[in-house]
This record gives structure tokens, C-alpha cells and sequence, in this order.
């Protein structure tokens, strides 16, 4: 999970905003373009949720609204099941793969 968190962090430093996060973390889910194989066993739902809450309390992921806690397991997971069901939260996949085509190679 923190090497995960730590790749992204590291590939884009200045961090995303929420929507692209949210974005990027279900298009990982459902691609996992954009990440080295050797981290791909760390995109299923568990570790990807603990990794972008843990980008999240980091600041890493710009929340629109200081009120709003976007650092809980429990909201990424429900983001991140949201990619393959009707909720809230939709995917683009346009849209996910121009975010994860900023954090280069997938190999």
C-alpha cells in the first residue's frame, strides 16, 4: 500500500485534486494502466483504498472543501467500487487514462 501511495507521490509531486483522484484510483482499478507491474498486485480494492487514503491525509489529494474527509479506507473503497457499479461517483475512462498517462510507462 505505501509503495504504491510513494509511486504516485513521487511521479506527480504537486499531488491531484479530488475528481482527477478519484479518476485516477478507479481507472487503476479497473486497468492498472499507468502502474509498474511489479506494483500492479497492490490495485486490487483493499490495498488501492488504504493507498489513497493515505495520499489523502498526506494532502496529496486536494479536497474542495477542508470539511470534507476523503482520507477514511471506507470512502476509496466505495470510489473505487464505483467503478464497476451505479453510484455517485462515475468513471470516465477517457478521462482515467489521460491522468494515468501523466505518471508515464506502465511497464
Amino acid at each position: 500500500m505505501e509503495l504504491l501511495a510513494t509511486y504516485l507521490r513521487t511521479r506527480w509531486p504537486e499531488g491531484l485534486s479530488l475528481d482527477d483522484a478519484v479518476q485516477l484510483s478507479m481507472h487503476i482499478y479497473r486497468t492498472g494502466e499507468g502502474i509498474p507491474m511489479g506494483l500492479r498486485p497492490l490495485t486490487s480494492r483493499d490495498p488501492l483504498a488504504k493507498a489513497f487514503a493515505a495520499l489523502a491525509e498526506s494532502g496529496w489529494i486536494r479536497r474542495p472543501d477542508p470539511d470534507t474527509d476523503v482520507s477514511t479506507v471506507g470512502f476509496w473503497t466505495t470510489v473505487i467500487v464505483s467503478a464497476t457499479k451505479q453510484t455517485p461517483w462515475r468513471y470516465d475512462e477517457e478521462e482515467g487514462r489521460a491522468i494515468a498517462a501523466r505518471f508515464g510507462a506502465s511497464t
